[in-house]
């Protein structure tokens, strides 16, 4: 994890480490163009004794989701509106490459 890979599991991390951090966790989200795949990340995984979150961020070129949430909801980036993900109800994802958008970055 970022957190042991850094050594701040038995301290309060500075502000100069926090801010490493995030700016690691950012570039994270930044891929080529060129790549079809989907980023994806679980904002807040069901962690318990009865369910190990698996794969909780990554790129795929298709994701299957089951929600395990009550009044549970899924935001896609540029989506402007809450799709309603309640307990049992599954989401598929995928790409086509001929229907993929590219993406940008720019540079200052």
């Amino acid at each position: 994890s970022t957190l042991h890979e850094r050594g701040l599991l038995t301290h309060k991390p500075t502000s100069g480490e926090l801010h490493n951090m995030m700016e690691r966790f950012n570039q994270s989200f930044v891929f080529n163009a060129n790549d079809w795949r989907m980023k994806y990340m679980a904002r807040e995984p069901l962690l318990n004794i009865n369910f190990e979150a698996v794969n909780t961020h990554g790129f795929a070129k298709s994701i299957s989701v089951r929600s395990l949430c009550w009044n549970g909801k899924i935001v896609m980036d540029g989506v402007q509106r809450k799709l309603n993900f309640d307990d049992g109800v599954m989401a598929n994802f995928s790409t086509i490459d001929a229907d993929s958008i590219n993406s940008i970055q720019y540079v200052e």
